[in-house]
């Protein structure tokens, strides 16, 4: 697709980001949406990386974006890995299906890894990522709660391959 621009975030794009975040979701999950709220409240949270807060714009409108929180996994003697979560990555309606989100997700990725993130983890249809190398997170041994409960969306990339050393972890 031609008349493609990627870069961050800013300020007086979020009305934007919000509207295509809704546009983006409703109706997809549930009837409406509660994404772009969830967009709205994650900025202002500790945990938000505004560095890998992305836009993508085709002749000046935002038609894509993608944003990141910090996490932790836990491993098995308490250590603490800080990771980050993709989410929510959005595409507007009349430009899905078009590998927009895999420009996303490619270049947040190598901005990751610059800021020296080695693991991202998504809550997801598998459908739409293990094309982009998410896996299962029990194929990684990434559990939630201590109970070891593998949700089927719970979704594991190592941004640097072997990152988690095949241990059990449990997400934070």
């Amino acid at each position: 697709m031609k008349n493609l621009t990627m870069r961050l975030e800013t300020e007086k794009d979020y009305r934007a980001v919000e509207n295509l975040t809704r546009e983006a979701f409703w109706n997809v999950y549930v009837p409406g949406a509660s994404e772009h709220y969830f967009v709205h409240t994650m900025r202002s949270h500790p945990d938000f990386i505004p560095e890998l807060a992305f836009v993508l714009e085709k002749g000046g409108e935002i038609i894509g974006n993608i944003m990141y929180t910090k996490s932790w996994l836990e491993g098995e003697r308490g250590e603490r890995r800080e990771i980050v979560s993709l989410g929510p990555i959005c595409v507007a309606p009349a430009y899905q299906r078009q590998g927009l989100s895999r420009l996303l997700i490619e270049r947040s990725f190598a901005r990751a890894i610059e800021l020296g993130y080695e693991v991202t983890i998504n809550f997801g249809n598998p459908a739409n990522y293990v094309g982009r190398g998410f896996v299962s997170c029990k194929k990684m041994n990434v559990c939630m709660g201590g109970d070891g409960i593998f949700p089927t969306a719970l979704l594991v990339k190592e941004l640097i391959p072997g990152a988690l050393g095949g241990k059990k972890w449990r997400f934070i």
